[in-house]
């Protein structure tokens, strides 16, 4: 599976009403949400672009099932751009 961007933007876009009713407190006013997917896919790609480039300073070291901590040398998250 890879992290990307548009699908990131969509799920921000699809929690937009619920948001927006637990800040204001009162139903999203609807109209386009053209212009807010377009700020959503601005912070996924940022996001994305800065996970990706610092992937392997997220985890230094990673506990599996077999017990004890095994040192991680690097990352790979699979992230799609545009």
């Amino acid at each position: 599976m890879s992290l990307i961007a548009n699908d990131l933007a969509n799920a921000m876009v699809d929690q937009l009403d619920e948001a927006w009713q637990q800040v204001k407190g009162e139903p999203f006013p609807g109209g386009s949400r053209d212009d807010a997917r377009i700020m959503f896919l601005a912070v996924a790609r940022g996001l994305l672009i800065y996970m990706e480039a610092h992937q392997n300073d997220t985890v230094s070291s990673i506990a599996l099932g077999g017990g004890g901590a095994q040192t991680v040398n690097s990352m790979n998250l699979n992230i799609v751009l545009p």
